[in-house]
């Protein structure tokens, strides 16, 4: 019996392995203007996973062969779920949950990020511009097309991006891409794809180590620091 389990533990860290060493084919668009939808698709053999997202709806899909999988993954299906029961049993314990939910969450909603953004500086900005790089190299992009409209609040770093765009921009040959700044106010629209193949280990490993690197903890650090302070 040992021997067996032993053996079935072999081939699933074997089985892992392997998923996480060979190539994927992989597509991703998104669109942010006032609200963040997108959608994510993964191609191994027969196997085909796609993720979208738009505003609250959340659909996972999952083909294999000819078999094919819908999942609706709705942020508010348990609450929606609670409710319902609370309407069937008024002044139960249910219907008290359910409140409590919602002076929780309340606070959330009005709070927003307490971004210090003396974190914006040519340190940063080189340490997480090289971060960038690694993982364009290693996604291997078939495609890549970026439309960018934004404004910091300071001209600084409105002037100081563009120095890493333009950067960019001579180390890849990717013509679709296209970022413009408006100086008037301050906005954030963006709209792109990607589309490429994937070995995840690689991506795995390099987000790791950007996010165990001395540098990142630093940053990290810093905006638990003033986020806390808000709170």
């Amino acid at each position: 019996m040992i021997q067996i389990l032993f053996l079935f533990i072999i081939f699933l860290i074997f089985f892992l392995l392997i998923l996480l060493i060979i190539p994927y084919y992989y597509s991703f668009s998104f669109k942010y203007q006032q609200k963040f939808t997108y959608s994510l698709s993964l191609l191994l053999i027969f196997i085909k996973i796609k993720f979208s997202s738009t505003g609250k709806n959340q659909i996972l899909l999952i083909e294999i062969l000819n078999f094919k999988k819908r999942i609706k993954l709705n942020k508010n299906s348990k609450r929606k779920s609670t409710e319902k029961q609370a309407r069937k049993f008024p002044g139960s314990k249910i219907k008290q949950a359910v409140s409590k939910n919602d002076k929780v969450k309340k606070p959330k909603n009005k709070s927003s990020l307490n971004f210090d953004y003396k974190l914006i500086n040519k340190e940063n900005f080189s340490h997480l511009f090289k971060f960038i790089l690694d993982i364009i190299k290693i996604l291997k992009a078939d495609y890549l097309k970026l439309n960018l409209l934004f404004s910091f609040e300071d001209p600084y770093y409105n002037g100081l991006f563009l120095a890493y765009y333009y950067t960019f921009k001579e180390v890849f040959d990717y013509p679709n891409i296209k970022v413009e700044v408006n100086w008037q106010e301050v906005i954030f629209e963006a709209d792109g794809s990607i589309g490429g193949k994937i070995r995840p280990g690689e991506i795995i490993y390099h987000i790791l180590k950007f996010i165990f690197s001395l540098k990142s903890l630093k940053i990290f650090w810093h905006l638990y620091q003033s986020n806390s302070k808000k709170g």
